[in-house]
């Protein structure tokens, strides 16, 4: 049933559990990406898009830069809220969203909207992120 909402490009050397993608230089990013898998758990790994080393090259370092990917086991990969659905969907409390992105008519186009959107104004968010999490006293602007 996943299948039909994963990119059609495969990846010819899948990672050994479901890896996702994110751009390091992005605070953002990086502070999202680490907290998605502190609450997925083990079943979700971690991978810089800067430490790919070879691995994923069928995905484009521009598209890559431009949203998070989720690959798994089998080399299936999804991007941008359809990642981030389907990597919380391995841990079985989060799995509602990737139903609701699925089955609840206009979810995923409001779902890719909103991620469209917040990819686009990361500075923003990120600034907006920081006071709201009100541990980071510097305001510099990684994204």
């Amino acid at each position: 049933m996943s299948e039909r909402y994963a990119l059609s490009v495969r990846v010819s050397r899948p990672p050994p559990r479901p890896t996702l993608l994110y751009d390091a230089t992005c605070e953002f990013c990086t502070y999202w990406a680490r907290r998605w898998a502190q609450n997925i758990g083990a079943s979700l790994a971690l991978e810089a898009l800067q430490h790919r080393e070879g691995r994923y090259l069928e995905l484009s370092q521009q598209e890559l830069e431009n949203a998070v990917h989720l690959v798994d086991s089998q080399g299936r990969v999804w991007r941008g809220a359809a990642a981030v659905f389907r990597a919380a969907a391995l841990r079985r409390r989060y799995a509602i969203f990737w139903w609701g992105y699925r089955r609840v008519p206009g979810a995923r186009w409001l779902s890719e909207w909103i991620y469209a959107w917040v990819a686009n104004h990361r500075m923003t968010v990120s600034r907006l992120t920081r006071w709201m999490r009100r541990d980071r006293p510097d305001d510099s602007d990684a994204c």
